[in-house]
């Protein structure tokens, strides 16, 4: 591999490292789950700001099948009340709610040591010690910071109000919200098939 390979391959690599990659860290799953079948699943994302709250709740309602966004059957002047939320939500007969929320947003800070990439020393004579010279790629080092998003799931059954799934998930480097809602998702709903074994 050439020079200018391996600055192209070193430029692959941060790439691909600066892009979001979604994992589940913990997750919990009642015995029941396996049985339990929901028909109506509300979606809230707990969040303060109520219009960044209702973009997120259309993106989970986007991947969730039989979902609806939180907001069109709870106000904003009851989405802090527990019991007017469950309330409303049993009336407009739901029966499962889907519920979100940012935990932290940490910062790593990685060091990527320096590397030298080139080929073998044959140089016993000066030719072979001026080619190896130059075709040395010296790649020098760097702190490289990650951004790490934690996200909490949990599923609750509304008919007695009961958790029937939690998990914690880690996203690195999340662009796009709405996309980082959706790979949530798709961890979560990864996680809960493997779970029921399907």
């Amino acid at each position: 591999m050439n020079a200018r390979s391996l600055l192209a391959a070193g430029a692959l690599a941060l790439t691909l490292a600066g892009c979001a990659s979604t994992t589940l860290t913990s997750q919990w799953a009642d015995p029941a789950l396996g049985t339990t079948k929901f028909d109506r699943i509300a979606v809230v994302f707990q969040h303060p700001d109520a219009a960044f709250r209702r973009s997120l709740e259309d993106a989970m309602a986007a991947s969730i099948p039989n979902a609806t966004p939180g907001y069109r059957a709870i106000d904003d002047a009851d989405i802090r009340d527990e019991k007017r939320t469950a309330d409303r939500l049993k009336a407009a007969r739901f029966d499962a709610l889907v519920l979100m929320r940012i935990v932290s947003l940490d910062k790593e800070v990685t060091y990527v040591p320096a590397t030298m990439h080139g080929p073998g020393m044959p140089y016993g004579r000066m030719r072979g010690g001026w080619a190896y010279g130059w075709g040395q790629v010296y790649d020098p080092g760097y702190l490289r910071t990650d951004r790490i998003l934690t996200v909490g799931t949990s599923v609750y059954a509304l008919a007695d109000e009961k958790l029937v799934w939690t998990s914690r998930s880690e996203t690195f480097n999340p662009g796009d919200i709405q996309k980082l809602v959706k790979d949530v998702v798709e961890a979560n709903s990864k996680a809960v098939r493997k779970e029921l074994g399907r």
